[in-house]
């Protein structure tokens, strides 16, 4: 009957422990799931931040002759600054010449910037040939790279 005995409070104190080590795992991982939240909300804030500010830029630089459309816009943690991707179309007597530009839109740095123009094939700022592609391109790696860097 001893034996009975110490083998049901064995198994107590083993249900126990188990049951105390589950519960501090359930308390770690709701504490990093916290922090993930919270990190995430603080992304969607300067997102919303950025592209609030994006929005204002675009309607600030755009008058009857130009057009300036975002293509994306992110934080950039390593600069501190709103980084975006924008193409701007700007129409005169000749045609139309398209700017593909990366910039930081707090401090008005330009990061990248090509231009083609649409409507004349003998010119050596074409865009067709892949051209508006290849600045495109460009323009995207630049924001990537002052997405990634770490100043």
């Amino acid at each position: 009957m001893k034996g009975l005995w110490q083998l049901v409070v064995s198994a107590l104190l083993g249900f126990c422990v188990g049951a105390a080590l589950d519960e501090t795992l359930h308390t770690i991982r709701n504490r990093q799931a916290k922090a993930k939240d919270r990190d995430s909300n603080e992304v969607f804030q300067r997102r919303v931040r950025c592209k609030s500010l994006a929005d204002d830029f675009v309607t600030k630089a755009t008058d009857d002759n130009t057009s300036l459309f975002l293509e994306r816009i992110e934080f950039s943690p390593a600069r501190h600054s709103c980084v975006g991707a924008f193409t701007r179309a700007m129409s005169g007597k000749r045609g139309t010449l398209y700017s593909y530009e990366a910039i930081d839109i707090l401090t008005g740095e330009t990061l990248y910037s090509g231009e083609c123009a649409e409507n004349d094939a003998t010119s050596f700022i074409f865009c067709g040939n892949g051209r508006n592609m290849e600045l495109i391109d460009k323009r995207d790696k630049t924001l990537e790279a002052a997405l990634s860097s770490k100043e």
